[in-house]
């Protein structure tokens, strides 16, 4: 008996490290990562607070800027009040030596006070006209007259107050003086801002300064590079030096501005406010709000960090309570583990000694189950060695015996993968190997009485054909021969063999016949589904699947051939251009089946019509393109007539007694013109429209030039009438009810926006949604929309009616910045609202600016909204992007669904569809089911919502 080779020791290339360090690793680094995106989420969470809370008071030191010099204003105002109704002095003494002596004397003895006591730095009494009649200042800058607001103020009989900044900024307030009830004067008061920056300061903490455009700032104020001079400011030490490192101003925004600054380790925020300029000052004066905001960062750090060490502390303890808990177990499973090799050599006794299970134990575990597993394996295999070689010798001396040919023939026999059999002259099977017998499904007692002609079907090789070459080979006329023939199993399944028969050589004088049969089942079923396979790419490529005529693709590529033709020739040739009309009204009315059944019957129709040397194509929907060779004016036109007489006789079901099938066709002519494939379609497509605002049922031929201002008065049409319905609510809302599958109940809607026409009747979207996009007006749409669905949704609510509602989004409006704040406002309309909304977005759209997409459907599901993804599958990454998308519904397209039962390529489609949608979590709807068998289908394939006519159409009302 042959020794088997030892086995291969195969090393770590890092040596070997210990178990317990590899758990203590691993877990230790997955918590200092786990502990890491903690600390880092906790920071961020505060970051994001902290500027959210800035934000708020920073418009809360604005408002109580404005607020308090509007409060200083109003007080001053009404101390000039009380001032002016003092006055006791009648109006004729005022023009007079010895009555502005009066007044003067009146005013002394109040202007001490009010310097001392208010801090007034100026009062002047103005007569009805001319300059002032009196004057008390503390400050020479502050004499400049206010001839102008002192007029609004005696023209109006109403107080004012107003500030004026130039190299002071001084707060006026005015009063009327009224004797006998007419105006007799005006009391001017002014004082400096500083009182307003230190109640500022005291009031919020921060600290505020007036800032006045000066032409050359001077002094230890000046703030040359700004071209401002610092008037008053608290805090003058630290914030003059914070000021005089700018060097531009944040542009104003409104009324204010801010930005943040470094300066002395410390950071600070800087907020600008626009103080009231006088008329002809050519710039303003400036407050600014200087707010500390270090501690708040400190606090921010502080607290992360402590949290990071908080958790670093925690992962090392758990880790070294870890190591303690794990240092026995392992310890006795190293012990076990070291031992198991001693069983490789034989040494039991050893391996048993150093096993050595616990003596006491509470329970058993896994590792003393492995103990005792050992050393039981330990003893079993002592007794199979005794008994192995006990036995080797009587073994060696049997294979001794075994002849090497028979084990060859035998093995050769049973793994070859052919079929091995001989048979005798007449074709009775003697033997047949392994592998034929499981292909036949045969065992061996089968073989009983069988003949090798049998096993060929009918429509293979024929009995007498085998029998002559197995007789010729019989008779040594022969050598070998080589045919194909059809086998049938027990089970009926049909094998392609190709048999190779031979004579087998002995000295026996029974003649034994071998033959050979190699399986080529599957490479002919494959040959078969590959020249099957290309003639279906073939037809994919070229054809139509619902009419059978050429696609556009390969319609474009013929009319190509036919223009060059025509230029080489110098023959013309013609282009039809075919839209039938009225075709949405039976798509509407009977479903898309009976569409796609007219469309079949039409293009059946123009095929009769055309000859056999023209070329039929499907363009579009309802679009279908007829090239007609070696044709003129009149010949295209006879033939477009031709085509309208036809479909005039159709009869389909379903259709009104007196509807008529017709068609708008436009008609190009070419010859040797330099167009190209695309400026002929789109001629053609111009020709077509030209026919379909006559009326429909007609023709059109195309000239050079013709068409461009028809478009241009078209876009012009449909963006006033999309202008007009926004403005007197044109626009309705068409509600679609979408189906739980599962649950077999209605459980929300799609809103369907349609505009209403003079008459009344609705106009579908695809009418005027290409300008609306076009020109921008989809942003108003979208928002017209959810501003009637929103409302609906309330009216419901109230009602004890808890739908959800799909709402669509263009390309256009997920790129407008304001949508979101508009969304957000209209949410706030009701807290149920959130939860009951979900924006569609094609996959179109979202893919067309995909981080966009992405970051606009992430803010509208933290407002609560759910997001679904419209036409999914038409895209070339559908499965790339359903993962990337945060969408919580995916739409499968109309396209697969509409011929689901009929298309075995559309059922493996969505099936795959629903199965990827699911994996990622998403919920699946099906669109355009229009029968029970479609529902059905989709039910198996695990589809969760179906929508289509089948389940309802729009309707403007909720059932």
């Amino acid at each position: 008996m042959s020794t088997p080779p030892p086995p291969t020791k195969v090393r770590s290339t890092f040596g070997f490290l210990s178990l317990r360090w590899k758990i203590l690793l691993i877990l230790g680094g997955v918590m200092l990562s786990v502990n890491g995106a903690l600390s880092w989420l906790h920071f961020h969470d505060l970051t994001t607070r902290f500027e959210v809370q800035r934000t708020a008071t920073r418009e809360r030191l604005v408002e109580q800027a404005f607020a308090l010099r509007t409060d200083f204003g109003l007080r001053l105002q009404a101390l000039a009040g009380m001032l002016a109704a003092l006055d006791s002095v009648g109006v004729d003494l005022f023009q007079t030596p010895a009555g502005n002596a009066l007044l003067r004397r009146h005013f002394d003895s109040y202007w001490s006070v009010l310097q001392l006591d208010l801090g007034l730095d100026s009062l002047q009494v103005y007569a009805p006209s001319g300059p002032p009649v009196a004057s008390w200042r503390t400050n020479a800058l502050v004499e400049e007259e206010q001839g102008a607001q002192v007029r609004d103020v005696i023209g109006q009989e109403r107080a004012m107050h107003w500030t004026r900044c130039e190299q002071l900024c001084t707060q006026f307030a005015a009063a009327p003086i009224l004797v006998a009830g007419r105006v007799a004067g005006a009391v001017v008061l002014g004082t400096s801002l500083a009182d307003v920056v230190v109640s500022f300061h005291r009031l919020s903490g921060a600290d505020l300064g007036v800032l006045v455009p000066v032409a050359r700032p001077a002094g230890k104020n000046a703030l040359s590079a700004l071209g401002l001079q610092v008037i008053s400011f608290s805090n003058v030490e630290r914030n003059l030096p914070l000021l005089q490192q700018l060097t531009a101003l944040p542009p104003l925004r409104g009324e204010s501005a801010w930005r943040k600054l470094l300066y002395g380790g410390q950071e600070f925020e800087l907020s600008f406010l626009a103080l009231d300029a006088r008329a002809d000052a050519q710039s303003s004066a400036l407050l600014v709000v200087v707010d500390d905001l270090t501690q708040a960062r400190a606090d921010i750090d502080k607290s992360v960090l402590d949290r990071l060490l908080g958790e670093l502390a925690a992962s090392l303890f758990s880790l070294l309570l870890l190591a303690l808990l794990v240092h026995a177990p392992l310890q006795r499973m190293t012990r076990a583990v070291r031992a198991i090799p001693l069983l490789g050599r034989s040494a039991f006794a050893e391996a048993r000694a150093r096993i050595a299970p616990r003596a006491r134990r509470l329970v058993d575990d896994e590792i003393d189950s492995l103990d005792k597993a050992a050393s039981d394996l330990s003893y079993r295999l002592e007794t199979l060695e005794s008994d192995v070689a006990a036995h080797s010798a009587q073994m060696e001396e049997m294979l001794q015996g075994i002849s090497e040919q028979r084990d060859f023939n035998k093995n050769l026999l049973d793994t070859a993968q052919v079929i091995i059999l001989t048979q005798s002259s007449d074709g009775q099977i003697l033997t047949l190997n392994r592998y034929g017998r499981q292909l036949l499904g045969w065992t061996e007692d089968d073989l009983q009485g069988k003949r090798f002609p049998e096993l060929v079907c009918p429509d293979g090789s024929s009995e007498p054909a085998i029998d002559e070459a197995v007789q010729k080979i019989a008779a040594g006329e022969l050598d070998d021969v080589q045919l194909e023939s059809i086998l049938a199993s027990a089970s009926g399944s049909p094998y392609k063999i190709t048999w190779n028969h031979s004579r087998l050589s002995g000295s026996s004088d029974v003649v034994m016949i071998l033959s050979v049969g190699i399986d080529h089942t599957e490479r002919k079923l494959a040959e078969l589904q590959v020249k099957d396979l290309s003639e279906q790419r073939k037809q994919l490529r070229e054809r139509d699947p619902l009419t059978g005529l050429l696609n556009r693709q390969h319609f474009q590529d013929q009319l190509e051939q036919a223009l060059a033709s025509a230029g080489r020739s110098a023959r013309d040739g013609a282009l039809l251009y075919l839209d039938l009309d009225g075709f949405k009204y039976v798509n509407d009315l009977n479903g898309h089946q009976a569409g796609d059944a007219l469309l079949r019957i039409v293009a059946d129709a123009v095929g009769h019509v055309a000859r056999g040397s023209d070329l039929l194509g499907r363009l579009g929907g309802d679009e279908l393109g007829i090239l007609l060779h070696e044709c003129d004016d009149d010949g295209a036109v006879q033939v477009a007539e031709k085509i309208n007489k036809r479909l005039a006789a159709i009869k389909f079901p379903g259709l009104g007694a007196n509807h008529r099938v017709s068609a708008s066709i436009g008609i190009v002519v070419f010859s040797e013109a330099t167009m190209d494939v695309k400026q002929l379609l789109a001629n053609a497509d111009i020709a077509m429209y030209q026919a379909k605002s006559k009326g429909g049922a007609g023709w059109h031929l195309y000239s050079d030039g013709e068409g461009v201002q028809e478009k241009m008065q078209s876009r012009l049409h449909w963006e006033e009438m999309i202008n007009r319905s926004l403005g007197d609510r044109g626009f309705i809302v068409h509600y679609q009810p979408i189906l739980d599958i599962r649950a077999r109940q209605v459980s929300h809607y799609e809103a369907l926006v349609r505009m209403r026409a003079e008459d009344g009747s609705p106009i579908p979207p695809g009418v005027f949604m290409e300008v609306a996009e076009s020109s921008g007006l989809i942003r108003e749409i979208d928002r017209y929309v959810i501003h009637e669905v929103f409302g609906k949704m309330l009216s419901l609510f109230a009602a004890g009616k808890y739908y959800k509602f799909s709402i669509n989004l263009s390309g256009v409006s997920i790129n407008d910045p304001r949508l979101l704040s508009f969304i957000r406002t209209e949410l706030s309309r009701s807290a149920l609202l959130p939860s009951h909304v979900v924006f569609e977005i094609t996959e179109t759209a979202a893919v067309s600016d995909f981080s966009k997409a992405r970051a606009f459907m992430n803010a509208v599901r933290e407002l609560g909204c759910a997001f679904s993804l419209d036409d999914f599958g038409v895209g070339f990454s559908s499965f790339n992007y359903i993962k990337q998308l945060p969408v919580d519904y995916v739409k499968i397209d109309g396209s697969f669904v509409r011929t689901l039962v009929d298309s075995p390529d559309d059922q493996v489609f969505v099936r795959a569809l629903a199965e990827v949608a699911r994996g990622f979590g998403k919920k699946t709807v099906a669109e355009f089911v229009e029968d029970e068998r479609a529902l059905n289908m989709l039910r198996t394939f695990g589809v969760d919502y179906a929508q289509g006519y089948f389940i309802g159409k729009p309707d403007p009302e909720i059932a």
